[in-house]
């Protein structure tokens, strides 16, 4: 998850610098698959709910080492 901060003595280039790397923390639209139609991060969580709210169940697995 994306924590930035943003402190009120930050300078103007600090302040952009630290927003341009919430992009990063968020990533590119452009490398979602091909499957999805949606052209923003909303649009795409949406699209992942909905295709859950279709489904009678599922299950996560996970592996662990000891």
């Amino acid at each position: 998850m994306a924590d930035r901060n943003i402190a009120l003595t930050n300078t103007f280039a600090e302040f952009r610098t630290e927003f341009n790397e919430l992009g990063v923390d968020v990533g590119d639209i452009g490398t979602l698959d091909a499957a999805f139609t949606a052209t923003d991060l909303t649009g795409a969580v949406n699209e992942v709910k909905a295709d859950f709210s279709t489904l009678s169940g599922f299950s996560i697995a996970m592996a662990v080492a000891l």
